[in-house]
């Protein structure tokens, strides 16, 4: 019989699994989008439908943790906006001028950054196995997108869109180490409603001024993709993924995101018929290879 701290380390890793799914599956929806909206466009949908979809699950404990909330209102205007809104602006901005080649390389960055601001901050311990493993994800990683083909660090040059990738990376790590800052007993369902809510009023401030209107959307057969990145990836992924920080810490669960590269090329030749090689295969291999040596292999 596995006993609750066992317990609790199955659950983390098989949430932080979920998640990391989840979001693959964004890498593809975002691309379909973006030939038509533009990154502020495509977060003010996201977070609008978030918004609608996580009220009623939210409603019935909202009177009961208001002053919790109330309390925590820095903590979670800071992942409102910083966690939500900027990081998947800069996102869904980065398409736009940067190869998804590169922006799933740079997207596997912030499981690093995660262990660094985790040792920085916290005083962590960092060993050796989750370094190894680390790296041997990594390099699985720029296999499997590269497709073998080494030219592409030649051709690497930086444009905005890398820029925003890398600051996307940055933010998204900041919202999951500083997880363990927020002290009160709320419900799940109120926490992501309050941060969708103020992901949302951010974008509709950030549309009226900038644009000075509201986003349309331009072909209602987009409404499946904007319901997966609006209800999927936002609801469902960020239940999954912040009770996994809750449960194994930022770094373990960050060392299982360095799988999103794997399923996304996975669900890119299951829906939209890419092409995938032995060399992509044997980066797949590699990540996976590095994500089971952080996870279950103890450093001696």
């Amino acid at each position: 019989m596995l006993d609750q701290t066992q317990k609790n380390f199955l659950l983390g890793n098989v949430l932080a699994l979920l998640s990391t799914i989840i979001w693959a599956g964004n890498f593809i929806a975002a691309k379909i989008l973006a030939g038509e909206y533009t990154g502020l466009e495509m977060s003010y949908w996201r977070w609008l439908f978030a918004v609608i979809f996580t009220f009623p699950f939210a409603a019935k404990y909202l009177n009961k943790d208001f002053c919790a909330v109330k309390k925590e209102w820095k903590l979670m205007l800071l992942y409102g906006v910083l966690g939500c809104f900027i990081s998947n602006y800069l996102f869904y901005n980065a398409p736009h001028t940067a190869p998804a080649v590169d922006m799933t390389i740079l997207m596997a960055t912030s499981p690093l950054i995660m262990m660094f601001l985790a040792w920085a901050f916290f005083k962590d311990k960092i060993n050796i196995v989750w370094i190894l493993g680390s790296a041997l994800a990594l390099a699985g990683v720029f296999m499997l997108v590269a497709k073998g083909n080494l030219d592409i660090l030649h051709n690497f040059d930086f444009t905005a869109g890398h820029f925003w990738t890398l600051g996307c990376s940055l933010c998204f790590a900041l919202y999951s180490v500083s997880m363990r800052f927020f002290k009160a007993k709320i419900h799940i369902s109120v926490f992501l409603e309050t941060t969708f809510v103020i992901a949302f009023i951010t974008s509709l401030f950030v549309c009226l001024l900038f644009k000075h209107e509201l986003p349309v959307m331009h072909n209602f057969d987009h409404l499946g993709a904007f319901f997966y990145i609006g209800v999927c990836a936002s609801f469902l992924a960020f239940i999954c993924w912040n009770r996994a920080i809750e449960l194994i810490g930022a770094v373990r669960a960050g060392i299982i995101y360095y799988l999103v590269p794997v399923f996304g090329s996975f669900f890119a030749v299951v829906l939209i018929g890419e092409q995938i090689n032995a060399v992509q295969i044997a980066g797949g291999a590699m990540v996976l290879g590095g994500v089971v040596i952080c996870t279950f292999f103890k450093n001696r």
